[in-house]
C-alpha cells in the first residue's frame, strides 16, 4: 500500500496541494468546520434518542440526517485533500489508523441503529446504546483526527 500512498502522494495533485498556499489551508479550514457541523448533527439526532428535548428522536432524525450526509461528503471530500499532501506519513500514522477503524465503527453503528429504529422503535434500550456508541465514536473520530499531527 506504500507504493499507492507514494504514487498519490507525488502525483501533479499531491504537488499542487502542498505548494499551494491557498488550497491546503482552505481544505483545513472546510474539514475543521465540517467535523464541528457534523458532530452538532450527530450529538443532536443521539441526544434526542437518549431522550433529551421534546420533540420525537425519529422526528429530529429525520430532519438533520441529509444535512449530517451533505456534511460528511464535505468531510471525506476535505479529508482526502488533506491526506493526498501527506499521504505517505499520514497512512502511517497509528492516531489516523486508529481514526480510520473507528469511522468504520461508527458507520456500522448507523446502520445497527437504523436497523433498531426500524424494528425496535426510538424508545428502545438499544436505541439508546446506539446513540451512546455514536456520540463516543464520532468524538474519539474528532479528537484522532487532531491527535494525528501530534503522533
Amino acid at each position: 500500500m506504500e507504493a499507492l500512498w507514494l504514487t498519490l502522494q507525488e502525483s501533479g495533485y499531491g504537488s499542487f496541494i502542498r505548494n499551494s498556499v491557498f488550497f491546503y489551508p482552505a481544505a483545513n479550514v472546510l474539514h475543521v468546520l465540517g467535523v464541528m457541523s457534523f458532530f452538532g448533527l450527530v450529538a443532536t439526532m443521539d441526544l434526542a434518542l437518549l431522550g433529551a428535548g421534546q420533540t420525537p428522536a425519529r422526528q429530529v432524525i429525520t430532519r438533520l440526517r441529509p444535512f449530517a450526509v451533505a456534511v460528511l461528503v464535505l468531510i471525506i471530500a476535505s479529508g482526502s485533500v488533506l491526506f493526498v499532501a501527506e499521504a505517505v506519513a499520514i497512512a502511517a500514522n497509528p492516531a489516523f489508523q486508529l481514526k480510520v477503524v473507528l469511522i468504520l465503527l461508527a458507520l456500522a453503528n448507523v446502520v445497527g441503529n437504523e436497523l433498531v429504529l426500524r424494528t425496535r422503535g426510538d424508545g428502545s434500550r438499544l436505541a439508546r446504546l446506539t446513540a451512546g456508541v455514536s456520540l463516543a465514536a464520532w468524538l474519539g473520530v474528532a479528537a484522532l483526527g487532531r491527535l494525528i499531527a501530534y503522533v
